[in-house]
């Protein structure tokens, strides 16, 4: 009785002992997944860092590309020498001694600051990087019997927070605050979202157990996206030569927007001063800026399309505009539209009326975001819902109450060009792989908004503005090449001081193709027509895209 007891407790401790190891083993076993599941790329990583260096060899995850493939950032390339204190006072043989030594000396002879001796007295703090140039970095190339020192180049790409288009499109995050991601639906956001898992180019470094350097390898980037856009590096750069020339060095900012007619491919969207808002997208403003005169040109295309005012129909002045200088008697709509006639258009205006008015613009764009960027602004008419209003229908007739872009005034001359077709801007061409597969198109947004011939009389009369005596913009004409476009100038007080912004929209004809281009200065001190140096400036922008043969080169 008592050794059947006795053998019972045994069993059952047996059972209790296995019980206990298999509830071990099974611990084990969780805790192995865990380990490999969980904490194994960390191990990895940690391990692995031990025979390897790695180095970004970049500071930009893709490429923004213009449309001959250059990247639009330009870049610095700059060279490092990294020291691993550890490996270098460890694990050097004597015969390494001189090679040390000659590293020491080509250091502290580029800068005295550069004591790698103390480094010894510093290993716990990890490897140590100086920057140094392509002389120096040659020479140490060559040392190759010295453990744990390397070199590697390095390109820095000029990518600032400023409003330059190209840092405008490459930026996720809002410019009002950094922390926050723009609103989803615009165009930042639709790149951002196909670049933010791109990884950067690094260089990896494989050393073995006593420090030398067997492998060099540059890592797999393939999953990578990138961004080609319709801008040409060389026409950006021209245009933003000539906007910061000597010849406007009193005027804070100027604005310039040029595109391909026929595409709706904007080639070059500048400014003369990136550290303020870009005026091209409308900012500082709430709907962009007064349009001037240049929106003469809309009421001009409604009463022609509409057949509301016979071309030879005259108008006599009526003294609307008392202030206003008038160089006839009395006006043909196009003679009215050349001398830009404030008196004639606001009796156009009357006769055209507002609805048709607002409708046309609209059609062509100019209340609506031409790009959909975060802090792109929307045109608008001030007081158009007031009906019946004389005054609001007299003042939009010569652009005082009319609000819009630079970016989307290029529909202004585009359209004539184009034979009354609107074609929409466009600055992104395509998002590809790193192995050039097409991941999304853009294509191109057209609708007819009035007739050809429409156009036809309507280019006249801007050809006109250029050449015909009476015109407003003969600033922007060059000899022997086709050009039109409208003036446009706003005037307003600043403080104390009376200003003007100056427009001119127009066009040009060069290597039997058209281009639209759209200059804008705002705060113009009055010492003259701020519309005329705008013409200038459009001139001059031409005269050295086409003497430096950039446009001939696509």
């Amino acid at each position: 009785m008592f050794q059947k007891s006795n053998k019972g407790q045994v069993t059952k401790r047996n059972y209790y002992l296995l019980s206990i190891m298999i509830l071990m083993f099974i611990g084990l076993i969780i805790r192995f997944i865990y380990v490999q599941l969980m904490e194994g790329p960390t191990l990895s990583v940690s391990a692995n860092e031990q025979y390897y260096y790695e180095e970004d060899i970049n500071n930009i995850n893709f490429k923004l590309l213009d449309r001959n493939d250059n990247n639009l950032f330009e870049s610095t390339l700059k060279y490092y020498v990294v020291i691993d204190p550890l490996t270098f006072y460890t694990l050097n043989e004597e015969a390494a001694f001189i090679s040390m030594k000659n590293v020491s000396y080509i250091l502290r002879s580029f800068n005295r600051d550069y004591d790698i001796s103390l480094l010894q007295y510093e290993i716990e703090n990890g490897n140590k990087q100086y920057e140094i140039d392509k002389e120096c970095y040659e020479k140490l190339k060559n040392i190759e019997d010295v453990r744990g020192m390397y070199v590697y180049e390095y390109t820095e790409y000029k990518k600032y927070n400023d409003w330059n288009i190209k840092n405008i499109l490459a930026s996720g995050v809002k410019y009002s605050d950094n922390s926050k991601l723009k609103d989803e639906g615009t165009l930042e956001r639709e790149i951002y979202e196909y670049i933010k898992n791109n990884k950067k180019e690094q260089l990896k470094l494989e050393k073995d157990v006593s420090g030398n350097i067997i492998k060099k390898v540059f890592s797999d980037i393939k999953g990578n996206n990138n961004v080609v856009t319709t801008l040409d590096y060389n026409i950006q750069k021209k245009v933003e030569e000539i906007l910061k020339s000597k010849n406007y060095e009193e005027y804070g900012q100027i604005g310039a927007v040029l595109m391909e007619s026929t595409t709706g491919n904007i080639l070059s969207m500048a400014q003369k001063n990136d550290s303020l808002s870009n005026v091209n997208i409308g900012i500082p403003s709430g709907n962009g800026f007064l349009l001037g005169s240049t929106f003469k040109t809309i009421l001009y295309e409604a009463a022609i399309e509409n057949q509301l005012i016979g071309r030879d129909e005259k108008f006599y002045l009526k003294k609307i505009f008392p202030k206003s200088i008038e160089k006839l008697g009395s006006y043909n709509m196009e003679q009215a539209y050349i001398a830009s006639s404030n008196d004639t258009f606001a009796q156009i205006g009357w006769k055209v009326g507002m609805d048709r008015i607002y409708e046309l613009s609209n059609r062509l764009g100019l209340f609506n975001k031409t790009l959909n960027l975060q802090d792109e602004k929307s045109g608008t008419i001030e007081g158009y819902k007031v009906e019946n209003n004389l005054d609001i229908i007299t003042n939009t007739s010569i652009g005082q109450t009319v609000r819009t872009t630079p970016l989307a005034a290029l529909s202004i001359p585009n359209t004539v060009v184009n034979g009354g077709k609107y074609i929409k801007p466009k600055i992104i061409n395509k998002i590809i792989s790193e192995e050039g597969k097409i991941l999304k198109k853009y294509e191109s947004e057209s609708i007819e908004v009035f007739s050809e011939s429409t156009a036809n009389i309507i280019k006249e009369g801007m050809i006109g503005v250029v050449n015909d005596e009476l015109g407003t913009g003969s600033n922007a004409k060059i000899d022997n090449i086709e050009i039109g476009g409208k003036t446009g100038t706003t005037e307003y007080l600043n403080g104390d001081k009376k200003c003007s912004d100056g427009w001119f929209a127009g066009f040009f004809k060069y290597d039997n193709k058209y281009y639209s281009m759209v200059i804008y200065l705002p705060q113009v001190e009055e010492k003259g027509g701020s519309s005329q140096i705008a013409c200038s400036v459009f001139k001059d922008i031409v005269e050295s895209l086409i003497h430096s043969d950039i446009m001939k080169l696509n």
